[in-house]
Parts: C-alpha cells; sequence; structure tokens
C-alpha cells in the first residue's frame, strides 16, 4: 500500500513558538494564520523611528519579507541591491524592501525600551512582557488538546 502521508518535513508549521535563549526554554506558542505571516514591530535604535520585519513560515522554513522603515539609518538598508531584496521602494512616507530572505535562526533580543512586539493573526504581544531578555522564534506544530 502507498502511504499518501507527507514526509515530517514537508510538514507545514500551524504555530509560532518562541523560546528562551540559550536556555530553549518553551515561553509561549502562537497559532499562525493559514498564510503563516507574522511580522516583528521595534524602535530603530539609532534613528528612534518604528520599524516593522515581515515574516512567513511554511514547511518550517522561515523567510523574512519585507523590512518596513520611515527612516535612513546605521543597520538599516538603503539599496535595492540589498541582500535578497526584490524591490526597494518609498511608499506613503514608508521605505519598503521586499525579500526573500531565509532566516536559519530568529533570535530577538528583547528591551522595552525599543518596544519589541510581536503582530501575528489580529494579536499585538509586547514581548517585553513575556519575562525573558532574549527569544528564539522557530516554527512548530502545536499539539491538538484533548477535554
Amino acid at each position: 500500500m502507498v502511504s499518501l502521508a507527507l514526509p515530517m518535513s514537508a510538514a507545514r508549521a500551524d504555530s509560532l513558538c518562541l523560546y528562551s535563549f540559550p536556555e530553549n526554554e518553551a515561553v509561549q506558542t502562537y497559532q499562525l494564520p493559514d498564510t503563516g505571516r507574522f511580522a516583528l514591530s521595534f524602535i530603530h535604535s539609532v534613528s528612534g523611528t518604528p520599524v516593522v520585519d515581515q515574516y512567513r513560515l511554511t514547511a518550517n522554513t522561515m523567510t523574512q519579507t519585507a523590512e518596513i522603515f520611515e527612516a535612513h539609518g546605521a543597520g538599516l538598508p538603503s539599496l535595492r541591491n540589498e541582500l535578497d531584496a526584490s524591490d526597494f521602494r518609498h511608499e506613503n512616507g514608508k521605505f519598503i524592501l521586499e525579500l526573500n530572505r531565509p532566516i536559519d535562526k530568529l533570535i530577538v533580543r528583547v528591551q522595552s525600551e525599543y518596544d519589541n512586539t510581536l503582530l501575528i493573526n489580529t494579536k499585538s504581544i509586547e514581548l517585553a512582557t513575556l519575562g525573558h531578555t532574549v527569544l528564539r522564534l522557530s516554527g512548530c506544530t502545536q499539539e491538538p488538546t484533548h477535554d
């Protein structure tokens, strides 16, 4: 009999899991939308302006799809030929860098003064409220709960 099940490596991650880093202790799990999209927003430490990094998670592969910001500064892209970039434009007062950048390991340093926020579905989660200064974000499959 031929199995129609997908190999584990092709299974779609349906959740985003946050772990303490480097301890690797589970902190929180959030259900992903069907698109696998989420974003991280923060205040840039040099320019003092908001930045939004957009991501997509599919088949346990994380990809940064865009970086949106208001002002150029150290550490912010300024060229169309940025690594893994497909477009760079200025639109409605914001710079938008479209990307297809694979992310091997997404580590976030959390500092309340920089307003690190996870944006997923319609939720906005202030990462500083989770009680960890460094988090690793990863795709995972949420186990079904039984009553």
